[in-house]
């Protein structure tokens, strides 16, 4: 399989349960384990997901962010 491939088979998956693995996706595709860190890597980089350990996670604008209503009614109380 063509290391273009993987990504995209990654990315998907990633749409799909919002986290992947490291060890699953090794089994899944038939590469080491090696291969798939490399990937991830390559695509942390990219800002197409978020590494953690043991796999990673999709990336979202809305990770961190507050929801705007809160916002609003702390700046109402002062």
């Amino acid at each position: 399989m063509l290391k273009g491939e993987r990504q995209a088979l990654i990315l998907s998956k990633l749409q799909e349960d919002k986290k992947v693995l490291s060890s699953d996706l090794s089994m899944q595709l038939n590469v080491s384990e090696d291969t798939i860190r490399r990937d991830l890597k390559e695509l942390a980089s990219e800002g197409k997901l978020l590494k953690v350990h043991g796999g990673a996670i999709i990336t979202s604008q809305n990770l961190y962010a507050y929801k705007e209503n809160e916002i609003y009614d702390h700046d109402k109380k002062l």
